[in-house]
């Protein structure tokens, strides 16, 4: 390994009745040498305080969040998981990525598979940038929403507040608002699926710097999640 590592700092929520795996590296050779250099991961409960820090052994393929954090998320509710994981550039020409398949423990709902969502840790794109200038979005389905949706939240900063305005968007109507969130804090922000007879077409999130982001939807009935992905980042 070079001495010379390179970082990918990202996150993701648990809670619990969910089976949760991560795969930690998707890329894959015939000698089986791609592996991360490190993984630590840190959880923490919705007000930002540190639960718990573990060091991963980073030739591990899956890491199974239920069998790590099951506990915690039990006791405290949604956990936010942060993966702090360094790499080789020279083994890893494209920084790698985590994968992950979630399901609810028993749900007759299809099990849902995402990217874990990448982010910046309180360092904005441009330093000592004062404008909300990183932008991100989200485009639903040209259907009928019968589901309910929301927009979960994390600030993976250490030490900087982050003020977020999020816009979601209703035919040619647009609502506002703003979200404030201390150091390692996170929060669900509801999303109406419809509003005055238009449904929702779109969310958007604008910050300083990026933060963890991620839609979700549950079924009308019960709490099957139907829909877990990341915002998208297509300009800043």
């Amino acid at each position: 390994m070079s001495s010379n590592t390179a970082a990918l700092l990202s996150a993701t929520f648990h809670e619990t009745g969910h089976d949760h795996l991560v795969e930690l590296v998707h890329q894959r050779d015939a000698e089986a040498r791609r592996h991360l250099a490190s993984l630590r991961l840190d959880v923490y409960d919705g007000a930002g305080r540190r639960l718990d820090q573990r060091d991963v052994d980073p030739r591990q393929e899956i890491v199974d969040l239920d069998a790590l954090v099951g506990d915690l998320s039990r006791a405290h509710g949604r956990v936010m998981i942060v993966f702090d994981a360094r790499y080789d550039p020279r083994i890893f020409p494209y920084r790698p990525h985590h994968y992950a398949y979630l399901h609810r423990r028993g749900s007759a709902a299809p099990p849902l598979y995402y990217a874990v969502n990448a982010t910046l840790g309180g360092v904005p794109d441009r330093i000592g940038a004062v404008a909300l200038n990183n932008f991100e979005s989200y485009l639903f389905l040209e259907r009928t929403l019968a589901e309910r949706y929301a927009l979960v939240l994390g600030n993976l900063s250490r030490f900087a507040d982050a003020e977020a305005q999020v816009f979601t968007y209703y035919g040619g109507e647009r609502r506002a608002r703003d979200v404030a969130l201390a150091p390692k804090q996170h929060v669900e922000v509801a999303l109406e699926a419809a509003d005055g007879g238009r449904r929702l077409q779109r969310v958007e999130v604008k910050a300083v710097f990026r933060l963890t982001s991620y839609v979700t939807a549950r079924a009308a009935a019960g709490d099957d999640l139907v829909l877990f992905d990341h915002l998208f980042t297509y300009f800043k």
